[in-house]
């Protein structure tokens, strides 16, 4: 009889091949939701189905039952203690459920597969490098089957995957329990102390079943893990009543419906692989890695006990380097009480992750790792409680990112997400963390691959709720393990930074009670399509540039009060804010950043301000130290109610982004006339062409506002730089963060400006963007001796602007300048074809 002290030395060898190395450091699609309409993903709806994998050669190798001598060689049944390698070319069927083993190999050409009866397998570790089943898919197990992995014996590294592993290395796993309702909806609210949940659909639970219990409001913590006691129709009796209220009804707004229902997940299944309850002292639990040529079907199962803490490629479910795997999936299965993330996708493609479940995790919930991982279908799924570590319970974040996790993490965009749910994350709902080239074991053969670059898979109806932020398109892993700001831009072809652009739609997302804003995109050629916003301390921001939100709905506070803590200021009617720690902030749709954005053809309601705090449909980004662009624009905007229609916070000191904010007005959907723009700018607001919307902190301006800037070529400290109009009004810009040596603001088109650095310079560029040819500034600066004036970044003595006499600066045609007193006096035009004008201003021949 085999009893194997320790792995072939063959089958180690191959582990070390294939790699378990340290890079961890780092369908059809379904139809979406109508413009404007609530895109709630549908519970339990798969979004294609995988193929069916080939006849595995070990269904047809001759049975042998675990319980009967013959089966051994040697003739006896293996005993509590033993590492057991299960006898080659041979199908072993578990029919009873043995003593406690030290450990269990299946060998390539064995299989070891579980009787029609209810089973419990315990044992150290399992590797499986021929076949592990239990049930089919055409024929799924009915009993209840669990495997109990131990660890009474601390600290074994098996082939290099560690300890309490269940590992498939070139091999394959079927584990097939019953097709259970994954999740669902309430359909009437639950208040906190009641003992019953009504549901939007009939369930297949039972008594004793486990359930999720999503929170409605900003705090994850009000997730609930409950105990089924009884079933009735839609009525399900629990063991204990509810610690909190969870919303379970809808909201109307002009004739649209929000939807702000809890989710109800189920986490028991009859097929189950845990760790033995000691793990939840030492956070060590089960880690299934499936690696080689290894395949791996798992739908119908229970994981608990999972993951192990604060450990690199320890992960409830890893597939490993595996290449295409089109065959392999999870669904229809749940991941709870996990100590370290719940699903990961490593140098692997083409897999299936569908209506999965998950609870309690720690860290980036669903990670596709490096950036080469495309083509993976995620759909259907809901993943609740996702915990960033904390230091109290010993955890450490395996990356940067971690202490603000994602519940799925989307390190390429060539994959398809859709209808999936993100519920109570003390992070980010979706993060599309795209490197800018794959990061980890994929460093080398990556550098072809631009995942900024790419076009973007499928990304629609997925929701977002009782977090920070829903959708985060920004933020790329950098090589370090850290992350920085990353720009979108999909093309043609992503290896060539000068192909066509590649617009990239994100479709049908919802996003309700987030701390932070539902959405924030950065890149290019972005779309916000048929989003459903509300309940949200910011909705949308698009740190974007030709990017747009597009029939959507952005709804500041439905009826759906929340339960604030005790601890927490209230807002206006008892109900929670999104930052109770900054009660006063103040609640926006859509906001304006960067540029060129728009909101397009997208309606509002309920955004008004209290006895608390302000409140509006449009608003600027607050705080901001960077330029930004007057030709930003709302353009066919529905106002669904009297919400106030913008609102600008007082600017902050040492903030120029806040000093310049404005959008235009294109059709008068926002100001009621076509062309005007929105201004908080003190430079602006006060022409007498512009009306005082007290209300907004703002004025409704005529005229063509325009970006301007300066930049102190050579670094040198000139700050602040004091800009003054006509009228004698003036700010004091710092400069942008990055130097603060580059200052912009907004001006208006045919003005004359004054600009007083605090220092002198050799290197002075300036210009304005968002002109339209013939367009005229004029500057007035001090300057030192006679400089030379260059046009448009061209330093040539053949592109030098024209200098003439002060008097006839005005009637000149073209660009000129006049010197007089020590002051420039500086003329630009825009040319033809154009929309800027710029100059550089050089002493002497320091530009030279």
């Amino acid at each position: 009889m085999l009893r194997s002290p320790s792995l072939p030395l063959a089958l180690l060898v191959s582990a070390l091949l294939i790699g378990c190395g340290k890079s961890d450091s780092v369908a059809t699609p379904s139809t979406p939701a109508q413009p404007g309409q609530p895109a709630a993903p549908t519970p339990g709806q798969p979004v294609g189905t995988p193929p069916a994998p080939a006849p595995t050669p070990e269904a047809k190798l001759p049975r042998g039952d675990w319980s009967s001598a013959s089966t051994w060689p040697g003739g006896k049944v293996p005993a509590a203690g033993e590492i057991v390698s299960l006898p080659a070319g041979k199908r072993v069927v578990l029919d009873v459920s043995p003593p406690d083993l030290a450990g269990i190999i299946v060998p390539p050409g064995s299989a070891l597969e579980f009787a029609e009866q209810d089973l419990t397998l315990k044992a150290e570790w399992i590797m499986v490098h021929g076949e592990l089943r239990i049930g089919s898919a055409e024929k799924p197990f009915v009993h209840r089957a669990d495997i109990v992995l131990t660890d009474s014996k601390p600290g074994e590294n098996i082939m290099d995957m560690g300890d309490r592993v269940l590992g498939v290395m070139d091999g394959t796993l079927e584990l097939h329990g019953q097709a259970r309702r994954p999740w669902t909806r309430l359909s009437a609210t639950a208040q906190a102390g009641a003992p019953t949940l009504t549901l939007q659909d009939a369930p297949d639970w039972q008594a004793g079943d486990h359930l999720t219990l999503t929170s409605t409001d900003f705090s994850v913590n009000q997730t609930e893990e409950v105990t089924v006691k009884s079933v009735s129709g839609k009525q399900v009796t629990l063991a204990a009543p509810l610690k909190y209220t969870h919303w379970g009804a809808d909201s109307t707004f002009g004739g649209k419906t929000v939807s702000e229902r809890a989710e109800v997940g189920l986490l028991s299944r009859n097929v189950k692989i845990s760790a033995s309850e000691d793990a939840l002292k030492t956070g060590l639990g089960v880690h299934l890695m499936v690696m080689g040529k290894g395949q791996a079907r798992i739908e119908g199962a229970e994981l608990m006990r999972v993951g192990q803490r604060n450990a690199l490629r320890r992960y409830p479910v890893h597939f490993h380097q595996l290449g295409s795997s089109p065959t392999s999936y999870v669904r229809g299965s749940s991941i709870h009480t996990s100590f370290n993330r719940c699903i990961v996708v490593h140098g692997t493609r083409d897999v299936w992750i569908q209506n999965n479940v998950t609870y309690d995790s720690v860290g980036h919930c669903l990670f596709l790792e490096d950036g080469d991982e495309t083509g993976n279908t995620i759909s259907g799924n809901l993943l609740t409680l996702v915990r960033k570590p904390d230091s109290k319970r010993g955890e450490k974040p395996l990356l940067d990112s971690d202490k603000r996790p994602a519940a799925f993490w989307i390190s390429h965009p060539a994959n398809k997400v859709s209808g999936n749910v993100a519920a109570g994350v003390e992070g980010t709902g979706f993060w599309y963390a795209l490197p800018e080239h794959p990061t980890g074991l994929a460093t080398v053969r990556g550098a072809t691959i631009w995942p900024r670059r790419t076009p973007l898979g499928t990304f629609e109806n997925n929701l977002a709720h009782s977090g920070d932020r829903g959708l985060n398109v920004d933020n790329g892993p950098k090589p370090d393990g850290t992350t920085g700001p990353s720009y979108f831009e999909p093309l043609k072809d992503p290896a060539n930074a000068k192909s066509d652009a590649v617009p990239a739609t994100f479709n049908t997302f919802s996003a309700y009670k987030q701390r932070d804003q539902g959405v924030w995109l950065r890149g290019r050629g972005l779309t916000l399509r048929g989003a459903v916003l509300v309940d949200n301390a910011i909705g949308v921001t698009l740190a974007a540039d030709k990017s747009t939100l597009l029939d959507s709905l952005l709804v500041g506070e439905t009826a759906n009060l929340g339960q604030p803590e005790s601890w927490e200021e209230k807002g206006a009617g008892g109900r929670s804010l999104p930052r109770p720690w900054e009660a006063t902030f103040p609640i926006r749709g859509y906001q304006f950043y960067d540029g060129h954005v728009t909101v397009q053809n997208s309606s509002f309601a309920a955004f008004k301000p209290d006895s608390v705090r302000q409140a509006s449909g449009l608003g600027y980004l607050m705080g901001n130290s960077f330029s930004l662009r007057p030709f930003n624009n709302a353009q066919g905007v529905k106002w669904l109610d009297d919400s106030t229609r913008a609102y600008f916070p007082p600017a902050e000191v040492g903030k120029d982004g806040d000093l310049a904010a404005t959008f235009l007005d294109t059709d008068g959907s926002v100001t009621g006339k076509a062309g005007r723009s929105v201004t908080t700018s003190p430079l602006l607001r006060g022409a007498s062409d512009c009306a005082a919307q007290a209300a907004w902190n703002a004025s409704v301006c005529a005229g063509n506002y325009l970006r301007f800037w300066l930049d102190e070529v050579n670094g040198g400290n000139i700050a602040p730089l004091r800009v003054t109009n006509a009228g004698g009004t003036g700010i004091d810009l710092v400069g942008t963060p990055s130097g603060f040596t580059f200052f912009t603001t907004t001006v208006r088109g045919g003005e004359r400006y004054t600009l007083a650095p605090n220092g002198t310079s050799g290197h002075l560029r300036l210009g304005f963007e968002g002109a339209k040819t013939g367009d005229v500034l004029s500057f007035t600066l001090p300057v030192g001796g006679d400089p030379a004036l260059y046009r448009d970044w061209w330093i040539s003595d053949n592109n030098r602007m024209k200098k003439v006499a002060l008097a006839d600066l005005p009637a000149a045609s073209g660009d000129s300048y006049a010197l007089e007193s020590g002051k420039l006096h500086l003329k630009m035009v825009v040319q033809k074809d154009r929309d800027f004008a710029a100059v550089d201003i050089c002493a002497s021949t320091l530009c030279k």
